[in-house]
């Protein structure tokens, strides 16, 4: 922190189900991982609230009993148990929260400013709709403030872009990943990929149990050739299968409220093909970082084109608006206008220059 400045406390409360930040697919943890490491190296006193195996520069604290392996197995009560014990652990100045599903617990917590990140939207918030909210993008700040929801503001997620590498040489395969669900069109890649007679790499770790059909009946049948499953990619690896692949595929069915994915391929140099849903005209320049389309044909007249697009631009793109640097002065701008003593701790930060 500056001179002038005051150290705020911050409680961040990332999920119990898989480590934070994660090794490989995990959005709500990665984002909450990249908070709290800028947070710590501007000077604050951060808790994270994660799993015991998650690795931080904060302090780190954890509950046995919301872990995958406690006495809870649903997903949602274990958030309510995770939450409502970090909540109970300590007095702090700001809370963020990334358990969309245990909102209930903030109902009746008065102790601090509390800002809940709408990485999804569960049913649950319905009943919740006063409590402050924050938005991963315009299209879902919208949709949200539709249905009721007490969106302060737009906050897009942020990567540290220093270990994605930007490659001159791209190798001759496309990319799908993320996790096999019918929202996230994997099938969909699959077919522009057979269209194009192209190599596809669909990187994913197991269909999830509600999943399994849709696996078994539109993904496994077809998995042959050209077309192959690499499973869940981690660290190194993940750079590495971004960096090499000539595009990036997103063809997803469902209004898309951020997809790091995009972001961590444009770090890479690797321009993006995706639909037109949700988050994604926001995150993608069509022309400059990628090509947004509308259907499996334009997705597959897209690749043809995708050698007109800069690598560069690509990173570009990242670094101008999709930092974890940004993304920090986002939450904490909307946490100055709930709080004057926040307000008042911020108002002489100089956040360190980026490394």
């Amino acid at each position: 922190m500056s001179r002038g400045s005051e150290a705020l406390r911050v409680a961040v409360v990332s999920t119990p189900h898989i480590k934070t930040p994660p090794e490989g697919y995990g959005g709500c943890e990665a984002v909450a991982g990249g908070l709290v490491e800028e947070l710590v190296r501007r000077g604050h006193e951060v808790t994270l609230f994660a799993t015991n195996d998650s690795h931080t520069s904060a302090t780190l604290q954890w509950f046995a009993s919301a872990l995958p392996r406690g006495p809870y197995g649903h997903q949602g009560y274990r958030e309510i148990i995770h939450l409502a014990h970090a909540l109970g652990h300590g007095r702090y100045d700001l809370v963020l929260n990334h358990c969309v599903q245990a909102v209930p617990i903030l109902e009746v917590y008065r102790e601090a400013p509390a800002l809940t990140t709408l990485h999804y939207r569960p049913q649950i918030l319905a009943d919740f709709p006063h409590l402050s909210y924050v938005a991963v993008s315009r299209r879902q700040a919208a949709l949200c403030r539709e249905a009721g929801l007490n969106v302060l503001g737009v906050v897009y997620n942020g990567i540290d872009p220093t270990p994605y590498r930007v490659v001159p040489e791209k190798e001759d395969y496309l990319l799908w990943i993320g996790r096999f669900h019918f929202n996230k069109g994997p099938d969909l890649a699959i077919e522009v990929a057979e269209r194009l007679g192209a190599r596809l790499l669909l990187a994913a770790p197991p269909p999830p149990e509600d999943q399994e059909q849709f696996f078994a009946t539109r993904v496994r049948p077809r998995l042959r050739g050209r077309i192959e499953w690499i499973g869940g990619v981690e660290g190194e690896a993940k750079y590495r299968l971004f960096e090499r692949a000539r595009c990036t595929l997103c063809p997803v069915r469902w209004e898309e409220p951020f997809g790091l994915v995009m972001i961590e391929s444009m770090a890479s140099g690797t321009p993006v093909v995706a639909f037109r849903r949700g988050s994604i005209p926001e995150i993608v320049v069509d022309g400059v970082t990628g090509f947004i389309v509308d259907d499996v044909e334009g997705m597959a007249a897209a690749i043809e084109r995708i050698g007109a697009i800069n690598p560069q631009a690509c990173r570009q793109r990242v670094e101008q608006c999709f930092t974890t640097r940004t993304m920090t002065d986002g939450y904490l701008k909307l946490a100055a206008s709930l709080s004057p003593s926040i307000a008042h701790a911020l108002s002489a930060e100089r956040t360190p220059s980026w490394p």
